[in-house]
């Protein structure tokens, strides 16, 4: 059987030496980087010849970017223009592909004329070499541009009136030379973005910067391209005397924001709307818009951008330590201030039982145990005998001369109360638990008793279960004086024991425990009445050591010193924390988002202000005064003459394009205000939780 053999490559890892040689190929040697008139690489750019300029090129690139610092175009001669030439011949080729798709164009659409010369002129074609090699010249000259004194030199050569060219050409053929060539585009964006600060402004200047790029950021939908163009626009729009941006350019930027656009993009929008939002005339455009509700929503959530939630612990110093004592509050002190009271009322009782020769104690009982706290069962549960069984009797049973209780359903209570796993103690015998109760209650007796049938029962005399239970004892009447407080199990049973029986007719003071109250009306007994369901409070607090025990049951609140905190507990802070710098001062998006609010929200107070009918009578220098002392309010500082002109100039166009109808009127005011206290709680959560400083940049949002 025949096989077949196939060649195997094998790669092998160069050497570090070999690897060098490789990577620096394209190196200029010192001899052809010398700053000399007869530099041999700018020599061999301008021979023309294709051997030596793309030996030159290469090199170029290479040395304008490992030597930026010492690659300086002024040391050599008419470098510039040289680098120049093939980024002409490139504009010379796109300028006639425009011209011939604009004739080609003009011939299906029906011109006659146009179809007589697409006759005569041959197809356009492209040469790529052509193009490359102005990506590579535009390469060595974005490569200088990172250097002022270079960007200097470039802005002052022909390079600019090639940039005016290229971008003369019309914006949908621009859109398509930037998607095919997106390389070239690119470099040419770096560099008008470097050279800008240098320019010398004019008519083309003018034009290109506030017109051609603004619309090919409107219509673009490359990012790279927009993040180009953008940092570009930022430096032109803060110089006042650069014309506006088309009308549509400020609202697709707010657009841009609820795209949830990357990082970078992101943060440049922002930048370029804080840059402008100071301005009146901007600020006007973004504070009429329709939309101007949604822009603002959007910007208060970008408050948020990359926010954490940043915890603090602090210990608690030991002048704020307070002292830990029970909470007069609690249900458990509740509780055992009920068991306190009942065990007053069981000494009271106990002499008037017949046992002792009093006319006894006539007390409705209860036909089943009671419900205890919570707190009182964990209490009982870890008790000893006999201290358990005679405690949990105190809680259980009270006196009543007409009461027996069968000693089985005695036991029975006791032995079902008791088994619980908390219980420490075993339980006692039917025997024990009977012998303790005329521990507990002495006028109480264990007996034979025989009834009418003639059955003997053993019962316990003289003792019942206790009515109610804790919860219900909270719905006792403690109106001074009262006959009859126990008896309701709700707040409205209670409130209308109160009203029929205290309220009738109405005494002209509250009775109600220590309250002494003038007007007693039923809206202020409901301040009295307990809740349905008590609130869950603490079993313990922590007061000021100096504060005196008698005080916290005080019904005067004045009279208690300020809250402390326990020693067991530290001091946690909980706070947002959004990006910030090395000093802690607020950065990024959530910044710039804080820098754009502030701006609107000044330019509303000071249109608010304008738009105030007490202003209709003033003359034009009051008005132009009052718009002087505004701007600085806005600003924060003196306004020069030149600018507060151009604003009046402003303004009295806006007064005269409102008389028409296309100004900012009062109903667009209005809705501005309106979208600011739409926000306003928003705001607020960011100046109380926020730790990065960013409420002081929106505090001027709360005036409008």
């Amino acid at each position: 059987m025949a096989t077949s053999t196939r060649p195997v490559t094998v790669h092998t890892v160069p050497h570090a030496s070999q690897a060098a040689q490789r990577f620096n190929v394209y190196g200029a040697t010192a001899h052809e980087l010398r700053t000399s008139p007869r530099n041999p690489l700018f020599l061999m750019l301008r021979s023309g010849l294709d051997g030596e300029v793309d030996y030159a090129l290469p090199r170029l690139i290479l040395a304008s970017f490992e030597y930026s610092d010492k690659f300086i175009l002024d040391n050599y001669l008419d470098s510039v223009s040289a680098l120049c030439e093939w980024p002409e011949q490139w504009l010379d080729q796109l300028e006639r592909e425009d011209a011939y798709r604009e004739l080609l164009g003009a011939g299906r659409g029906g011109d006659e004329l146009a179809r007589k010369a697409l006759g005569a002129v041959p197809a356009f074609e492209a040469n790529p070499v052509i193009e490359a090699r102005a990506t590579y010249s535009l390469q060595v000259l974005r490569n200088c541009s990172f250097v002022s004194q270079n960007a200097r030199t470039i802005a002052r050569t022909r390079f600019i009136h090639i940039v005016t060219r290229f971008f003369d050409l019309p914006a949908p053929f621009l859109l398509e030379v930037a998607a095919r060539s997106p390389e070239a585009i690119q470099h040419l964006l770096l560099i008008i973005q470097q050279v800008t600060p240098f320019l010398y402004v004019g008519p083309p200047v003018y034009k290109l910067l506030s017109e051609v790029l603004p619309h090919l950021v409107i219509h673009t939908r490359d990012s790279t391209i927009l993040q180009l163009i953008i940092p570009t626009l930022i430096t032109v729009f803060q110089v006042p005397t650069f014309p506006p941006p088309p009308d549509a350019f400020i609202q697709h930027m707010l657009y841009l924001l609820t795209l949830n656009p990357p990082p970078p993009l992101l943060a440049m929008v922002l930048d370029l709307l804080a840059a402008v939002a100071p301005h009146a005339q901007y600020a006007r455009t973004i504070l009429s818009d329709p939309s101007i509700s949604a822009h603002l929503r959007q910007l208060t959530i970008l408050l948020e951008h990359q926010a954490k939630t940043h915890e603090m612990a602090f210990e608690i110093t030991s002048k704020a330590r307070g002292k830990t004592i029970y909470n007069p509050a609690a249900a458990s002190h509740l509780s055992r201030e009920a068991a306190m009271k009942r065990q007053r009322q069981r000494e009271i009782d106990q002499p008037q039982m017949e046992v002792f020769g009093g006319p006894g104690v006539f007390r409705e009982v209860g036909t089943v145990a009671p419900s205890l706290n919570p707190a009182i069962k964990k209490e009982l549960f870890v008790l000893s005998e006999p201290k358990r069984s005679i405690a949990w009797m105190h809680e259980t049973f009270v006196y009543s001369s007409q009461a027996q209780l069968l000693q089985v359903t005695f036991w029975h209570a006791y032995r079902d109360f008791f088994s619980n796993p908390a219980t420490v103690e075993q339980l006692l015998s039917a025997s024990e638990v009977i012998k303790n109760v005329q521990v507990a209650f002495p006028a109480a007796q264990a007996k034979l008793f025989t009834d009418e049938n003639g059955e003997r029962k053993f019962i316990i005399s003289g003792l019942g279960f206790r009515q109610g239970s804790d919860g219900a004892d909270r719905f006792v009447c403690m109106w001074r004086g009262c006959t009859s407080p126990s008896g309701p199990s709700n707040p409205g049973e209670l409130l209308a024991h109160v009203q029929s029986v205290h309220l009738e007719p109405t005494p002209a003071t509250c009775a109600w425990g220590s309250c002494k109250q003038a007007g007693v009306t039923v809206g202020h007994v409901l301040t009295h009445l307990p809740l349905l369901n008590p609130p869950n409070v603490p079993d313990s607090i922590a007061v000021d050591p100096r504060t005196p025990t008698g005080v916290l049951f005080s019904p005067v609140i004045t009279d208690k010193l300020s809250s402390y905190l326990p020693a067991s507990q530290p001091l946690r802070i909980s706070a947002r924390v959004t990006p910030h710098d090395q000093q802690r001062a607020p950065s990024g998006v959530a910044f710039l988002a804080a820098l754009v609010i502030r701006g609107l929200a000044r330019n509303l107070i000071a249109e608010v202000a304008c738009a105030r009918p007490g202003e209709v009578g003033l003359t034009d220098a009051q008005r132009k005064e009052k718009k002087r002392h505004l701007a600085e309010e806005r600003f924060g500082l003196p306004i020069p003459d030149t600018v507060l002109r151009e604003e009046e100039e402003e303004e009295d166009a806006a007064r005269g394009g409102e008389e028409s109808g296309t100004g900012m009127g009062l109903a667009e005011i209005e809705r501005a205000r309106c979208a600011f206290y739409a926000v306003n709680d928003r705001l607020l959560e960011v100046v109380s939780d926020n730790v990065t400083g960013l409420g002081s940049y929106i505090t001027d949002a709360f005036v409008v």
